[in-house]
């Protein structure tokens, strides 16, 4: 076939995700015999809950549907309708439950339902890259809202008010990739602030439900006025179903099913059938969480001892995003570094933030604690012979 005539668009031209070819390359390290400690992938290596997984064993034999609705089946829209009343005192009509492709297919309706080319959606940094090159592929106007030099890799949300005449503003709460939670007034201050200025909130919430403090409030706790994306991958423990979900307003329904329809037609029928029994399983997944607590507070401990190493302790998710500035080396080339020399694998923050990422980098601690113990201390020892 003669190719001459298919050259790229100019909005496909987006940033790669660095974090796939890290992962690229210690698997290439692994297939040579080389321990590689998986601590760059935000992916929770617990096993789905057991009673989803004998639910697919169970459907598999039956003759169900194929297709399923666009916009979910009922049955865990409903789940979903009735988990947010229980955890949240949050009255939410199924039909405003959307069920998505992962969290990613809920990011690009979302997007798509609520702007228009040109137009202008901020994000906090550091920041989820996928929500910048998303937008960038819609030919949607990115604004970038940085933190202060001195302190960064802590989100200030008194920025925003410099930026009063964006269309649109995307919060993630717990942040990945600091794992900051946002309190109460924050969330409140950013909501008002939103209504005010009439500015389309997205709220990811997505780590909901991974906390080491006060439990985090929905947005929607602060009025109906925002699109709340959440997913089945990180507190639900099932990573790789790609089933996510979004509530909306009564204003986008119409357009959201219509393209859904289009772009996906359905989700996984087999993976939403399951998912309906995961919420079964809350005492089970918040045991999970309490592992990762105890990991965070050992991984914390060891970390302190790294002399020029700058960081806070997450208050959600399961990250630590460190400050590497002292040591005056770009993170991707030290991210290279230290997965050649003792095999730990390490995001490098130029994901995060396109400002400051070069002096930043992400651990993520999902993994069995005895394996992220045994790789922070040999990170820690790796510190401490080099610098």
């Amino acid at each position: 076939m003669n190719n001459k005539f298919f050259f790229p668009s100019k909005r496909s031209n987006i940033d790669s995700f660095k974090v796939m070819q890290l992962l690229y390359d210690a698997i290439n390290l692994e297939n040579n015999g080389k321990k590689v400690y998986h601590l760059e992938l935000g992916e929770p290596t617990q096993r789905t809950p057991l009673i989803v997984k004998n639910e697919v064993k169970k459907l598999i034999n039956l003759n169900l549907p194929g297709y399923t609705p666009s916009n979910g089946i009922e049955n865990l829209r409903k789940k979903i309708s009735k988990f947010y009343e229980h955890k949240y005192k949050l009255k939410i009509s199924h039909e405003n439950i959307f069920i998505t492709t992962g969290s990613s297919g809920a990011f690009l309706l979302s997007f798509i339902s609520c702007f228009d080319k040109e137009q202008k959606v901020g994000i906090f940094n550091p920041v989820y890259p996928a929500y910048r090159n998303i937008l960038k592929s819609l030919n949607i106007k990115v604004i970038e809202i940085y933190p202060e030099e001195s302190d960064i890799c802590t989100i200030d949300f008194r920025k925003i008010e410099n930026f009063k005449n964006l269309d649109g503003l995307i919060i993630s709460n717990p942040n990945n990739p600091n794992g900051q939670v946002f309190s109460n007034k924050e969330l409140d201050y950013i909501y008002k602030f939103c209504c005010k200025n009439n500015i389309s909130l997205i709220s990811d919430e997505i780590y909901h439900g991974i906390e080491y403090q006060d439990p985090s409030k929905s947005i929607l706790n602060f009025g109906p006025k925002a699109i709340v994306i959440n997913s089945f991958s990180k507190y639900f423990l099932m990573p790789g179903w790609r089933l996510g979900w979004t509530i909306i307003p009564d204003s986008l329904r119409e357009n959201f099913l219509r393209l859904s329809q289009n772009l996906f037609i359905s989700s996984g029928n087999i993976a939403q059938y399951s998912a309906v029994r995961v919420f079964e399983c809350i005492s089970e997944l918040n045991k999970i969480v309490k592992q990762y607590s105890n990991s965070r507070r050992q991984i914390h401990e060891l970390l302190s001892e790294i002399k020029g190493l700058n960081f806070r302790k997450p208050d959600g998710a399961f990250y630590f995003y460190l400050d590497i500035t002292n040591f005056n080396i770009n993170s991707e080339q030290l991210a290279k570094k230290i997965l050649n020399d003792v095999g730990v694998a390490l995001t490098p923050g130029t994901d995060f933030d396109k400002r400051f990422g070069q002096r930043t980098m992400r651990l993520a601690f999902s993994i069995d604690n005895k394996k992220v113990i045994e790789a922070v201390t040999k990170l820690k020892n790796w510190f401490s012979n080099n610098y």
